[in-house]
């Protein structure tokens, strides 16, 4: 299992100052969105964790397709960000904060893949009770390390998600 506590990641300004548009959000003062958007910033502690298995580990529950390795990984933004006021900024900053820590980590997988001549096919959304209910195949990973908790269909932080992506071995050329 490989684990990344705080590592950086950028909020798009420019992103989040869009989709607020397409929302009909009406946003006054750029300088005021860029405040709230920067104190947002400060209070996510992005983390993951993420093992390599065989395909075969996820059962039926995750379509992994011709795969010859799958990688399950979590990122979270931490228990920080909770404390926020809940608005629409928060939430489409915490939507691109997900995004960018799954790309991060999604680097990451591709470095290794490569290592093994491998490309990594589009990343799945896992659902956390899928995930949990199959914790004995997926012994080596422990998600407490990072602060995850799914206790009573209740998962800890409420921002996280959690992915699995393929290995396909390159076709030669």
């Amino acid at each position: 299992m490989k684990m990344i506590k705080n590592f950086k990641i950028a909020l798009r300004q420019g992103y989040i100052f869009r989709d607020l548009k397409k929302k009909k959000m009406v946003v006054d003062n750029e300088n005021e969105l860029s405040e709230k958007i920067k104190e947002i910033q400060n209070n996510i502690k992005p983390a993951t964790v993420y093992e390599t298995f065989n395909p075969a580990v996820f059962g039926e529950k995750i379509d992994s397709g011709k795969s010859i390795a799958a990688t399950l990984f979590a990122v979270t933004l931490g228990k920080e960000v909770e404390t926020l006021y809940k608005n629409e900024i928060l939430d489409t900053s915490l939507k691109d904060g997900l995004e960018a820590a799954k790309n991060f980590v999604l680097k990451l997988i591709q470095k290794e893949a490569e290592e093994e001549r491998c490309e990594l096919l589009e990343p799945i959304a896992v659902e956390p009770a899928v995930v949990f209910e199959n914790q004995k195949n997926l012994s080596k990973m422990d998600f407490s390390k990072i602060g995850i908790k799914f206790e009573s269909g209740i998962l800890s932080p409420a921002n996280t998600k959690f992915f699995a992506v393929g290995w396909l071995l390159k076709k030669k050329k």
